[in-house]
């Protein structure tokens, strides 16, 4: 059964996909005052890195990241590559869900157990994955207005309710570029810039190849302009040490609206809008496991849906034995070692392979001649 996707639902998807968790936990917490300059410094990043990754599916257009180390590095070594990033996306799945998982058991549901809420959480991403890519696009596309909506919803309340006060955004760049440099190196490159690796899945899925690269910047782009302005908003609205105190943000922020003594506590549509964000953002990652695990064992992904689904769960639980544990391994460990050798170094050598090979062709190509 030949799987595709629209180049609209791969702009859904890629936005959706980065903002995900982004909007949960907040990121550029570094930079203070100065995040969202951080966050488009880091979307000019984000558009090489994503154009990085669409040259290296242009080697050999319609087959995705695994398909091409095979052909690149030979069927035993890219193996072992495949399940180093198989590993590294079931593992950036379970954290994605734990960042949510978090959120519920400390705002929504503080009785109810972590497990079930993951299980739960899991039986969803599960059967949408099962029925293939192409239901997890059209998932996408269909709530992808509401989400939108739900957003400018919440900046307008937040305007007309005069919680907005820019004068907090100030001074900029009070102490230099520094903060900046932080945020952005290796946080920002890697979360949420550099995960869109995983979606080399779903590039290789589209109906026009050819139109790939300018849809995926233009989707980190219109994610650069939102996450960013969600930032300025989060520090207009709490100031900078609030809001980076703040566990999640973006709730508090929503929290404070209070409009016309009718409009208030509007958590229940921000919580919404992060669900649908996390969950397409687990849903990528697993997919993007189990293409490895398909690749490796030349069995089809579906086979492994479900065992490996509940092994997700059960690690999101396992991954930290608290909610510090958890963000300190994100900021410390992630970043530096695993976000940039997988992100960056893998794809840099195989983009320089893929150059060098071109060359070679042409070279071929003119000497016979």
């Amino acid at each position: 059964m030949v799987e595709k996707i629209s180049l609209l639902q791969l702009f859904i998807l890629i936005f959706l996909f980065q903002i995900g968790s982004a909007v949960v936990v907040g990121i550029a917490g570094e930079a203070e005052r100065d995040a969202w300059i951080a966050i488009l410094i880091a979307t000019v990043i984000g558009i090489i890195i994503i154009r990085l990754y669409t040259y290296i599916l242009s080697y050999q257009p319609g087959t995705n990241l695994f398909d091409i180390m095979g052909q690149l590095f030979g069927r035993n070594a890219s193996m072992i590559i495949s399940l180093v990033y198989t590993t590294y996306f079931f593992y950036i799945a379970a954290r994605v869900l734990r960042d949510f998982m978090e959120l519920l058991i400390t705002d929504l549901f503080p009785n109810t157990p972590i497990e079930v809420l993951s299980i739960l959480f899991m039986i969803a991403v599960l059967y949408v994955i099962y029925l293939g890519p192409e239901v997890l696009g059209r998932t996408a596309e269909t709530f992808f207005p509401y989400i939108i909506i739900f957003l400018l919803l919440t900046a307008i309340f937040l305007l007309a309710s005069g919680d907005i006060k820019m004068h907090r955004l100030q001074p900029i760049l009070a102490e230099g570029f520094t903060p900046i440099h932080d945020a952005i190196f290796p946080g920002l490159i890697g979360f949420p810039f550099g995960e869109a690796i995983v979606l080399t899945m779903f590039m290789a899925l589209t109906n026009k190849f050819q139109h790939v690269t300018k849809v995926s910047i233009g989707a980190v782009i219109a994610t650069g302009l939102t996450l960013s302005t969600i930032k300025i908003v989060s520090i207009s609205v709490l100031g900078t040490e609030l809001s980076e105190r703040a566990t999640f943000p973006l709730l508090t922020a929503a929290r404070e609206i209070a409009f016309a003594d009718f409009i208030e506590r509007i958590d229940p549509i921000v919580i919404f809008v992060m669900m649908l964000g996390i969950f397409i953002k687990v849903s990528v990652f697993f997919f993007g496991g189990l293409k490895g695990l398909e690749y490796v064992f030349q069995v089809p992904y579906r086979y492994f849906s479900i065992p490996i689904g509940m092994i997700v769960a059960l690690f999101t639980i396992l991954i930290a034995s608290n909610y510090t544990e958890h963000i300190e391994e994100g900021l410390q460990f992630v970043p530096l070692y695993l976000h940039m050798p997988l992100q960056i170094g893998i794809p840099t050598l195989l983009a320089m392979i893929i150059f060098i090979k071109g060359k070679q062709k042409k070279g071929g190509i003119t000497n016979a001649e």
